[in-house]
């Protein structure tokens, strides 16, 4: 009896898992800062506290007067919620004043973001000497497909919640300022943390692979002076 219990439970299952794979809808994950919005004369002009870090309250209020819309990746968006995909967004930012980033991409993107419903703050964990990205937690959680980001952690992120990652070149811009980020610091590529140099960089992005074996997507775009 139990057997045929068993054997009645794994067909069911078999069915269910072949009915939901058929349903072709994606779960697509976006990071903010660098990938959906230009930042960087927010960080730039945001406070710092007595130890030197980012007043990221701040940050978190004032995208309005300084973030701006990276168009190619707003239209990437746009097409996936028209053909029926959910879209969600996962930023490092701690969430201290969300609301006001959510209210920013609301206005922005033309359809409701809410804080703890498509738009989730992830900060980073220090352990020893290193901080690490917590994306791939929430990534888990909500099961996605893809994942879009700019940054070395990005990528990791989705290769550990198993998820495909798809790199955001940057603007030309963010990489003078935030070349530590971008596969290893490239603009001293001369250590072992910083292999890699802006001609390397040239090399994966006419490859369209990275080093993590990400798929790279090619935007072009550049903030309005």
């Amino acid at each position: 009896m139990l057997k045929r219990l068993n054997s009645i439970l794994i067909f069911i299952l078999i069915i269910l898992s072949n009915l939901f794979g058929q349903i072709g809808q994606l779960r697509v994950g976006f990071d903010i800062d660098d990938t959906t919005l230009y930042s960087e004369q927010a960080f730039v002009a945001a406070p710092r506290n007595a130890e030197g870090n980012l007043d990221y309250a701040w940050i978190n209020m004032h995208d309005k007067e300084y973030s701006l819309p990276i168009t190619p990746v707003i239209t990437l968006i746009d097409y996936f919620r028209a053909h029926g995909h959910e879209v969600y967004f996962i930023t490092a930012r701690p969430g201290v004043n969300g609301d006001s980033v959510a209210a920013f991409l609301t206005r922005t993107l033309n359809f409701a973001v809410q804080a703890d419903s498509n738009l989730f703050f992830s900060p980073k964990e220090t352990n020893g000497d290193f901080r690490y990205t917590t994306k791939h937690i929430k990534m888990r959680e909500l099961n996605l497909d893809l994942y879009y980001g700019d940054s070395d952690t990005d990528i990791i992120a989705a290769l550990k919640a198993d998820v495909h990652p798809v790199r955001v070149v940057r603007s030309s811009e963010s990489i003078k300022e935030y070349g530590s980020n971008y596969f290893g610091n490239t603009n001293k590529g001369n250590t072992a943390k910083a292999p890699f140099d802006a001609i390397d960089l040239e090399m994966f992005y006419r490859a369209n692979v990275g080093i993590f074996g990400e798929s790279i997507y090619p935007i072009t775009w550049s903030p309005k002076k």
